[in-house]
């Protein structure tokens, strides 16, 4: 029985040359499989995007100034008007506790959410405004798939909250019947404003969004 000699050991743990390619070339497969997987998630985005579509810098733009103008119009009528509606809240409120009092609110807290409620409502009709411009304003200037998302859902928000003004603050006998229709147009006309910037035009403008991998969900590491 021939003893090997410690050379013959150290030979079988040095790798040939053959070997050390294979795994040069596993390792290069695997980082081009990882960029690939990455560009496919987080686009590169287009540092010369071309000029705002005109759906999104004009169309849009008008039509939200034009909610805009409604809604002021309606803000000041409402703080010009505050008293009367306060007052005719209250009779509303009461008359619900009398009738319904099962569905109406605590008769202790009648007085405290009429005098609350008509100012709050007014206020929130700027700060939606506020908000709406700055996103539409932003999506353009920045070339934001994101903001155009956000100023969506803002505006979805407002929509659904303008029925509710509409009938707290202005749906009264002693009220002007204009101020209701200029609310009415105020939601159509911002709906409209919403559906410009899904314009075809505006999508293929806008940055493409990140796409999310299966498997990649919460739970996941």
């Amino acid at each position: 029985m021939t003893e090997r000699g410690d050379g013959d050991f150290h030979d079988q743990d040095i790798p040939s040359q053959a070997e050390l390619d294979a795994e040069d070339m596993a390792e290069l497969a695997k980082r081009s499989s990882h960029d690939r997987d990455r560009a496919g998630l987080y686009p590169v985005r287009n540092t010369n995007p071309g000029p705002v579509p005109v759906p999104l810098a004009k169309h849009a733009v008008a039509c939200f100034w034009a909610a805009a103008s409604a809604g002021a119009i309606c803000l000041i009528y409402g703080f010009l008007n505050l008293g009367t509606i306060q007052d005719l809240l209250y009779a509303r409120l009461l008359d619900g506790v009398r009738n319904d009092p099962g569905n109406a609110a605590p008769e202790d807290k009648i007085s405290g959410m009429s005098s609350t409620f008509p100012p709050v409502m007014l206020v929130l009709i700027a700060v939606f405004l506020a908000v709406e411009y700055l996103l539409l304003v932003n999506t353009a200037k920045h070339n934001s798939r994101g903001m155009r998302n956000v100023y969506l859902s803002v505006v979805v928000v407002n929509m659904m909250c303008i029925p509710i003004g509409i009938d707290l603050l202005f749906a009264y006998d002693g009220l002007s019947v204009v101020i209701v229709v200029l609310g009415w147009a105020q939601l159509v006309l911002l709906a409209l404003s919403a559906l410009c910037t899904l314009r075809k035009e505006v999508n293929d403008w806008l940055p493409a969004p990140n796409k999310v991998r299966p498997g990649t969900g919460f739970g996941r590491r």
